[in-house]
């Protein structure tokens, strides 16, 4: 193996569907001088069984019990030989040219310690959605901060300021990227590449049950920023809340968001229609009657609505 420039870092728990995809992905970018480091935190599908299928030196793997995905990163970090880490999902496609273009940027700007990009939005099926446009320069993203900087999965950082900041909280059942990157923003400047550099899958999860519990939440967010720890109280607090998601409101929850999507971000009103209808099967709101409404309207309307009701230009936000 040649030198190793970058370590990839990369999180399994029950991966099965899109996992071989995801591999693949890395194991062709066009930048060859990496280890691939593969945690699987103790899946039990076929997911292990993928990642052995596969005959490439570059892979690491890492098999362990389930203990959530920030100690399974932290461990996957920890184990790492480079200065410079490259995050990825499981579910998630990294297009060819990615490492190349964020090494390249972070070797040409030593005054920045992490990197993103923008993304192709997909479905589960791997059907596209939208674009994202997340804030591209350093003062652009700061200004937003405690928001997430970054589509996690796009990330190339570098380990020295990610040890600075604590790494991942451990304690954060979710949201750990938005504390640590919160957390290492005071060490060095962050970017994003304008171009899209993966396609990132969204799928039914528990994603927003961080906007569901609000004030509780943000507190929980700033402690955590703050201390790289929360109280047990607020761990209870959080794992309770998770686990009362039952999959009928996850499954509601993703069409909903697929329909806001095509509504605005992606003109699409049948799409939208579509979904909307798709999370009846599920759940019923008031919302989703009121967005199957304006599907019928104009799409100069709709974003006039959406910035009334926002108060803010189109939304950039991924998360469910």
């Amino acid at each position: 193996m040649s030198q190793i420039k970058i370590s990839v870092v990369m999180a399994v728990y029950n991966a099965e569907k899109y996992l071989r995809e995801a591999i693949e992905s890395i194991l062709n970018q066009t930048f060859a001088d990496f280890e691939f480091i593969i945690v699987n935190d103790g899946s039990k599908d076929k997911s292990l069984e993928i990642i052995k299928s596969f005959n490439d030196e570059r892979i690491v793997l890492i098999n362990q019990e389930n203990k959530g995905l920030p100690i399974a990163l932290n461990k996957g970090i920890d184990n790492s030989r480079s200065d410079i880490i490259a995050r990825m999902d499981a579910d998630d496609i990294s297009l060819p040219d990615r490492f190349q273009i964020q090494y390249n940027f972070l070797n040409q700007n030593p005054d920045y310690i992490a990197v993103g990009s923008n993304a192709v939005i997909i479905d589960i099926n791997g059907d596209y959605v939208f674009t994202s446009s997340k804030r591209i320069t350093d003062e652009e993203i700061k200004k937003r901060l405690p928001e997430s900087p970054f589509i996690h999965p796009t990330v190339m950082f570098k380990k020295k300021e990610f040890i600075y900041a604590g790494k991942y909280c451990e304690c954060m059942l979710k949201g750990q990227d938005t504390v640590l990157f919160n957390r290492m923003a005071k060490y060095g400047k962050f970017y994003n590449i304008n171009e899209p550099l993966i396609k990132y899958r969204v799928v039914p999860t528990a994603n927003s049950v961080k906007k569901n519990l609000g004030n509780r939440y943000s507190m929980i967010q700033k402690s955590a920023i703050a201390n790289n720890t929360i109280s047990r109280a607020d761990k209870i607090f959080l794992k309770s809340n998770i686990e009362k998601r039952n999959s009928n409101e996850r499954e509601a929850k993703y069409h909903i968001y697929l329909a806001k999507k095509y509504l605005w971000n992606n003109y699409k009103p049948k799409l939208a229609r579509n979904n909307l209808l798709l999370s009846l099967k599920f759940d019923y709101s008031f919302l989703v009657f009121f967005l199957y409404i304006l599907t019928f309207l104009p799409k100069e309307f709709i974003q006039k609505v959406y910035v009334k009701v926002k108060g803010e230009t189109i939304n950039q936000d991924i998360a469910l």
